[in-house]
């Protein structure tokens, strides 16, 4: 069923592209750098502006999300909300819905959307209904909705009373486990936010939910005064299908366009537009550290790999650093841009991201954790291998075929 779904979706997705009327080209050249007050104001027209007020921690891998999480779940006293793409029957999955489950027996409001194609929870969504969670799938696979299956939610969203918020690219699966020591345990990131930007997630879950279910979230359980818990400018970005242009590429494009000493991307799925990958080159032209993390021989999707590598040589001609992480599958979508822009999300740059899934990202505008996560990029890069142009061009032909062929499905990915 999964395999029909998968090619379904392929499917869906190229017509999709073909007959998207979200744009997702952009006229924009700052004179001005991403340290100047002028692109923080800018940052405003990205949906919402950035607010003040938070704190913010960086969270990386299993062992440091799934353990903050669950206690934050089970301190929960108003209401807890989750929206995410990959929910299973798993070590994971059955902590996360226990903790769930207890604390809607306590009467607090538990709600939880989960993407049709992710939701592999078999028996466990009864065990939440049964004990009082608010359970919904969103658009789930149906015969009669096949025409629309590549209409997905890929947000990873949690919060916790209005006042604590959680993003980035975990899934309630059992590949999340641990601290990426081995190939069964995925390499990612997470932030935890508490102040007045949560509110901000709430509003982004609350699309989805108000879509799914009609139920609109409010009052005090939803929607607390919020006081200051820290001095972190936070901003939180979402997109979705029906968006005119492209959030999730505006917010990466504008931060590279307007890049003056540093360009650090780790990304999952990295198929970037011929438009990023001009940015890229002329960021590195104009002396930008330009450098990219990927995915190594331990990729669950080799195509997207493949299609990746296709676009290799332009990027190693203008000086673009490129790197395979090797240890593990790297899940991350992450970005920090001249050590004070930073994200953490859901967002990858491929074509789904930028065009079709409904995605979000906080960005912390703020050295010092621009700084904590400039040193995981490189932790990462000493476990990666870097790429060469004298290696690259010495790749062979079946490799070269392999690349250009992954290259002609680039809009499905």
């Amino acid at each position: 069923m999964l395999r029909l779904a998968a090619g379904l979706l392929s499917l869906a997705t190229l017509a999709g592209c073909i007959s998207s009327g979200t744009r997702t080209d952009y006229a924009y050249d700052p004179s001005y750098g991403v340290a100047s007050p002028e692109f923080l104001r800018s940052l405003a027209g990205l949906r919402n502006g950035m607010v003040g007020g938070n704190a913010v921690k960086l969270l990386e891998n299993g062992d440091g999300l799934f353990p903050d999480l669950l206690q934050a779940i089970a301190g929960a006293r108003a209401s807890i909300n989750v929206e995410v793409y990959i929910f299973s029957d798993g070590e994971i999955g059955r902590r996360i819905v226990a903790a769930l489950c207890e604390r809607a027996h306590a009467g607090i409001g538990v709600r939880v959307l989960v993407d049709g194609l992710g939701d592999r929870l078999g028996g466990l969504a009864g065990e939440m209904r049964a004990a009082g969670v608010n359970f919904h799938v969103y658009k789930p696979i149906r015969i009669y909705s096949l025409a629309h299956i590549g209409h997905r939610t890929h947000r990873k969203i949690v919060t916790i009373d209005g006042r604590i918020g959680y993003c980035g690219g975990f899934g309630f699966d059992d590949r999340w486990r641990g601290d990426a020591r081995n190939e069964h345990e995925w390499r990612d990131l997470a932030v935890r936010v508490e102040g007045p930007a949560v509110r901000q997630m709430q509003r982004v879950f609350m699309e989805d939910w108000v879509h799914t279910t009609g139920e609109v979230l409010n009052g005090d359980a939803q929607f607390p005064v919020i006081k200051p818990a820290g001095d972190v400018l936070v901003q939180v970005i979402s997109s979705s299908r029906t968006d005119q242009s492209s959030m999730s590429k505006l917010m990466m494009y504008m931060a590279i366009q307007a890049a003056r000493r540093t360009v650090w991307i780790e990304n999952a799925y990295f198929v970037p537009d011929s438009q990023i990958r001009r940015a890229l080159v002329r960021a590195a032209r104009r002396g930008v550290d330009v450098r990219i993390v990927e995915p190594g021989p331990t990729m669950d999707i080799p195509a997207i790999r493949r299609a990746s590598q296709y676009h290799y040589g332009e990027l190693l001609d203008a000086g673009v650093a490129i790197y395979e992480y090797q240890p593990t599958m790297l899940h991350t979508k992450a970005m920090v841009v001249d050590g004070i822009w930073t994200t953490v999300g859901s967002i990858n740059f491929d074509a789904r991201s930028m065009r079709k899934n409904a995605e979000a990202n906080v960005v912390v505008y703020d050295t010092r954790f621009a700084a904590v996560v400039a040193a995981v990029v490189e932790k990462d890069i000493a476990r990666s291998k870097a790429l060469t142009k004298l290696a690259w061009a010495k790749r062979g032909v079946w490799e070269r075929v392999r690349e250009v062929f992954a290259s002609f499905f680039s809009e499905m990915y």
